[in-house]
């Protein structure tokens, strides 16, 4: 009977959040029960709970539609610069590989070996990346779930 009445005692605030949300087992649930049937604090803390959780249920995370997005998105300016972008991108990065590939290859200092292992490894990535690139455009010709929306 002492051991009920100071489990009564103590507040059951670890366990409201997961009472509201049904994670709790019988025992934790039966305990938090009878406790805010004799607590107004934690009586009064569950229902501030129950109501944010209803709340935030109810609140819309972008004013703007998902149609208004799309249309936002398709249109010729955002199209054109997105296309700009990656372009510029890619020139950079190839303008990039040939200046560090001159240097690489004029470079004295370092051994003829040690130039062929480095080429080799580079090779390899850049054949891999490139049958990734073609698969990925061969599929994105042939995909027949590339307009669903989820």
């Amino acid at each position: 009977m002492v051991n009920e009445e100071r489990l009564m005692a103590q507040h059951v605030d670890e366990l409201l959040s997961g009472f509201v949300d049904g994670e709790l087992t019988q025992q934790q649930r039966q305990r938090v029960t009878l406790h805010c049937e004799q607590c107004d604090t934690c009586r009064q803390n569950l229902e501030d709970i129950r109501a944010l959780r209803e709340r935030i249920g109810q609140s819309k995370l972008s004013v703007t539609g998902e149609d208004k997005w799309r249309e936002t998105m398709n249109e010729p300016m955002v199209k054109n610069t997105l296309s700009l972008g990656w372009l510029l991108v890619i020139a950079g990065m190839v303008l990039l590989a040939g200046v560090v590939l001159v240097k690489f290859i004029l470079d004295p200092g370092m051994a003829l070996g040690m130039k062929l292992i480095i080429s080799a490894i580079y090779g390899g990535m850049a054949l891999l990346l490139i049958s990734v690139l073609r698969q990925r455009l061969i599929e994105r010709k042939t995909d027949k779930y590339k307009d669903v929306e989820i």
